[in-house]
């Protein structure tokens, strides 16, 4: 899993695949899917995802999103 956080808010959103036009697909803290701009996100950064949920970093429904995301 790899994440990013968003540079204002420091919130962390889990981005699953690149887009064209410097754009990222990622899935927000609110747990939906989103094309959203490169430069509002540090530098996505690979993490353990059991661990990243059980610190609290990501949320449930993103983690359940991703899951569903994986298996598509």
């Amino acid at each position: 899993m790899e994440i990013c956080n968003n540079i204002k808010t420091g919130q962390a959103f889990i981005h699953l695949d690149v887009r064209d036009n410097d754009q990222a697909l990622m899935i927000t803290p609110q747990g939906v899917v989103k094309a959203l701009e490169y430069d509002l996100f540090t530098e996505p950064v690979e993490v353990d995802e059991k661990e990243i949920l059980s610190e609290g970093k990501i949320n449930h429904t993103q983690y359940n999103i991703y899951n569903q995301y994986r298996q598509n």
